[in-house]
């Protein structure tokens, strides 16, 4: 009896066989898949969507970082025309939310420990910096975005530091934009029609020639009129609109892209006569989005000179007066951007 059972117990052998066969002729029949468990390695992610991520999450934590020092008293009033702090990292933070999902995404903490002004305008620069040299390498609407969200948080942390009276923060950047003369290329981004409207790279570097040529033309307008304490801020910007024109249209050339000509005159801005100071923000702030343009839809060399002048341009814009959006070279309502997660929505997911 004992070896009966234990021939039965060692004839299973070819019975096992038999049930991964029919297992087999199952899924190939029924075109089922097996999964296996997911090993727990994360996908690859590209260096823009890297990018977004980081700078959602820095914007995130300085966004608590602001409400702790707005419960605190700490937080200046705003410049007239201009958002508080608090307001404008909002805005940055929906606008870096991914757009692939309908769910906001991100984390949105409560209950930050209120940082020293110090520290506070030392990590805003810190995150604006670094905004900056993603949009480098980011693609193209990312890397504008990117480009918008750095400079802000750059102006917003100088702004800052200067209500508080701490010193200027961080390593400042060339304000004039730089770029060297580039060799031969295939221009492979030129378009083949050169329509003034059509989304290109020799189109945007057109545009900022042409801004270019009317900036010029009206700061040496301005010159001749400005109020005298005024004058060496608008020569100082006359050079650097003089050096940006110039480098413009080098980077048109090495592009392949033919310079447009300039116009025997401009007209003046509306406010001009009653305050030339106020027109030269205007016009300052009319080109950000041109630079914007141009950081979307070049690489390299030229995306540098365009990220750089991007900053420089917003900077002037302070400089006069000019209210500045809050995402400098976007043109958007930020009213549209999806909202922010609750602190509920991010735990649960």
């Amino acid at each position: 009896m004992n070896g009966q059972t234990k021939e039965k117990r060692q004839a299973p052998a070819w019975g096992r066989l038999l049930l991964v066969g029919l297992v087999a002729l199952l899924v190939a029949g029924t075109g089922i898949v097996l999964i296996p468990r997911d090993s727990g390695v994360p996908d690859d992610v590209s260096f823009t969507e890297a990018a977004r991520r980081g700078a959602l999450d820095s914007t995130l934590e300085l966004r608590s970082s602001s409400l702790a020092l707005q419960d605190a008293g700490s937080l200046p009033a705003p410049a007239a025309g201009s958002q508080g702090i608090v307001t404008l990292l909002t805005t940055h933070a929906r606008a870096l939310q991914s757009p692939a999902t309908s769910r906001p995404s991100g984390t949105v903490s409560t209950g930050a420990v209120a940082p020293s002004k110090a520290a506070f305008v030392a990590g805003l620069s810190a995150s604006g910096h670094q905004r900056l040299r993603d949009a480098r390498e980011a693609d193209g609407g990312i890397a504008r975005l990117l480009a918008a969200v750095g400079t802000s948080q750059l102006l917003a942390a100088e702004e800052l530091a200067t209500a508080w009276q701490l010193p200027a923060p961080g390593p400042v950047p060339d304000q004039g934009g730089s770029t060297t003369a580039a060799g031969p290329v295939s221009c492979p981004s030129v378009s083949p029609t050169s329509e003034p409207g059509s989304a290109t790279t020799d189109a945007a570097l057109a545009a900022a020639v042409r801004s270019g040529q009317e900036a010029v033309y009206v700061y040496q307008v301005a010159l001749k009129r400005i109020e005298a304490g005024s004058a060496d801020s608008a020569a100082a910007a006359l050079a650097a609109h003089e050096q940006l024109l110039h480098q413009a249209e080098t980077l048109t050339r090495a592009n392949c892209g033919d310079v447009p000509a300039p116009e025997a005159g401009y007209r003046l801005p509306a406010q001009f006569a009653q305050s030339p100071a106020a027109a030269l923000g205007a016009l300052e702030a009319a080109s950000l989005p041109r630079f914007g343009d141009l950081v979307a839809l070049s690489t390299g060399g030229t995306r540098d000179w365009a990220i750089s002048g991007l900053l420089a341009t917003g900077r002037r814009s302070a400089l006069w007066g000019a209210p500045l959006p809050p995402l400098p070279g976007l043109t958007l309502d930020a009213g549209n951007l999806p909202p922010l997660p609750t602190p509920s929505d991010s735990n649960a997911g």
